[in-house]
């Protein structure tokens, strides 16, 4: 009796916590735009409600389920489960409150180059001249956009998911720490979060992952890490590479010099304007290597993609959704947020190299995935491909390669972590992630197998689905660039329709009617995916449809963003740079 009643104070005990977490948290959120508003003359929406918050938010939550034996914890899953994509939800309403213009007149199409909305900076450490320092604008806003889409629809395909109570919280760390890379506007901030979001992902694949996890883990971390030392030291050159102001060292600035984005652009805008190189063509040159370095791995490319088959191999289902669906972006994000900004002429001096490293993925990628037997390796490695056309899109330096490039991260965003679902339903109900060890899989699992042909032929470039919109963008591009070397990246388009439809043809449609499935398992045991992962599934396979139909409701900030970027930054460098294309 004393047993069962200790048990029971238990529960409410735990249960007040969370409860006065959830009305603090509610009390945090009616009053911030009020605070702010005072503050700062305008509301914050960036920084509390779509960063702070969830990353709190999950460590209250991570931190509270640590604490409880395991039968409190699976009574906490539910719960802690439905806190966290209640959160991500409030996110999402945000981000598209903001997009639709709900919150503030907004138009994402008018900005100019280093231009931004919900632009707000604090202090942070001030000797250092390190701001908290915050903005949206056309390259950055799709991609938070979809961070806000992709996380919770996650969280509803694996809601049953083991150790719910550690899971999901972890996905929600991952969210507020993405949205932190898009929205940095001060470099120091930019690395804390890109440094980060390794953190969840090290742990999802670790705890989650498959019997090779721990390699894999690791490996995703050491490479990934290594990668962003070389840009840390970057960053730091760049940083020191500034004149010092007498007007920072009274302000207490020690060194006179800050991280600012929107400073160092307006410096090299200055430089441009004057008819110099700003830092010297050396220089330049140099610094645009060190970063677009840690950037290719991240993305990654050709011959830096090593770490990515394995990390998707052994990942589980949410951490292959993600890194897909996102993490991969903060690579193409973070070259056009710096390098491709900064230095236009570097980027002239090293074209022909990226045009090289952008084709190599993209065979090297498709060529690969013929000969995979695994389903999980051939996606991954899709993925290499995919990256490959953002290079392209990059290299052809067009504003329409360039808003091609923004749109193929953004739909391989939402057709990658479909992919991953579809494959992490496979492996979950098959037990096997082998090609052709399921057989006749439409009659077995008819959800599974619509869904499976969809995403791949989302994937494959099919016509009114949203990848068919930025490949052929890029195509054009990289056609009034190179002329008929863009021959070879259109080939290739034939070989990715190639391994997808034999995939498709030996896992979904032969058996001759009957079903194959893999040894030991009964045919009773056979079932289609749960109501949950249809659910995520099929939101997915809206938004591809949606924005393959109609690409232009994102279409318009991501040219707007590149016209403005080719034409104007650098008073049009970039465009001259480029030969007056």
């Amino acid at each position: 009796m004393s047993k069962n009643m200790s048990k029971k104070a238990i529960f409410e005990r735990e249960f007040s916590i969370v409860a006065t977490l959830v009305v603090g948290a509610g009390a945090l959120l009616l009053s911030f735009p009020l605070f702010f508003e005072e503050a700062v003359g305008e509301i914050d929406w960036i920084t509390i409600p779509m960063v702070a918050f969830p990353i709190l938010g999950s460590i209250i939550l991570l931190a509270l389920a640590s604490q409880q034996p395991r039968g409190m914890k699976e009574k906490m899953a539910f719960p802690v489960k439905a806190a966290s994509l209640g959160f991500s939800l409030f996110i999402l309403a945000i981000s598209s409150a903001l997009f639709f213009g709900w919150l503030g007149s907004i138009d994402w199409t008018t900005l100019k180059i280093n231009e931004y909305n919900m632009n707000h900076e604090y202090t942070w450490i001030n000797s250092l001249g390190i701001s908290w320092h915050v903005g949206l604008d056309g390259l950055s806003f799709p991609m938070l956009w979809l961070t806000t889409l992709i996380i919770p629809i996650t969280m509803i395909t694996t809601w049953e998911e083991n150790s719910g109570w550690y899971h999901h919280p972890l996905l929600l760390l991952m969210e507020g720490s993405l949205i932190g890379v898009f929205v940095a506007l001060d470099m120091f901030m930019f690395y804390v979060f890109w440094e980060l979001t390794l953190i969840p992902m090290f742990f999802l694949i670790l705890k989650w992952g498959g019997k090779d996890r721990r390699y894999a883990a690791q490996k995703f971390f050491l490479y990934t890490f290594t990668a962003s030392v070389i840009m840390l030291l970057g960053l730091i050159t760049l940083y020191f590479l500034q004149d010092p102001s007498q007007y920072l060292i009274d302000r207490g600035v020690l060194t006179g010099r800050t991280f600012s984005m929107i400073d160092m652009t307006n410096n090299a805008q200055m430089a441009a304007n004057n008819g110099s190189v700003w830092l010297g063509e050396s220089m330049q040159n140099a610094l645009f290597l060190m970063l677009m370095l840690g950037f290719l791995v991240k993305l990654p490319a050709v011959p830096f993609h090593t770490w990515l088959p394995d990390a998707h191999v052994q990942a589980p289902t949410s951490g292959s959704m993600v890194l897909a669906g996102v993490m991969l972006k903060m690579g193409a994000y973070g070259m056009f947020r710096l390098p491709l900004t900064l230095f236009p002429h570097a980027l002239a001096e090293y074209q022909y190299l990226l045009l090289a490293i952008g084709m190599i993925s993209l065979v090297y990628g498709s060529i690969v995935c013929l000969g995979q037997t695994n389903l999980k390796r051939m996606v991954a490695y899709s993925s290499v491909s995919h990256m490959g056309i953002v290079i392209l899109g990059i290299a052809s330096m067009q504003p329409l390669g360039f808003a091609g490039a923004i749109f193929m991260m953004f739909a391989h965003g939402i057709i990658s972590p479909m992919l991953f679902s579809v494959c992490g339903s496979f492996k979950h109900h098959y037990h096997t992630l082998e090609i052709g060890s399921t057989r006749g899989l439409a009659k077995a699992s008819p959800f599974l197998g619509v869904y499976m042909m969809f995403s791949w032929m989302a994937s494959l470039g099919l016509p009114l689905l949203a990848g068919f919109v930025a490949e052929i963008t890029v195509l054009v591009a990289v056609w009034m660039t190179f002329g008929w070397w863009v021959l070879l990246p259109a080939l290739v388009l034939v070989i990715t329709a190639g391994y997808y439809l034999w995939s498709m043809q030996r896992t979904i449609f032969e058996g001759s009617g009957e079903v194959v499935l893999p040894e030991g398992m009964a045919v009773e045991d056979a079932r289609d995916i749960s109501p949950w992962e249809n659910i995520g599934n099929l939101l997915m396979a809206l938004l591809i449809v949606l924005f393959g139909v109609l690409p232009w409701i994102i279409w318009d900030m991501m040219s707007a963003y590149a016209n403005a970027h080719f034409y104007f930054n650098m008073g049009g460098l970039l465009n001259l740079v480029a030969g007056g294309a």
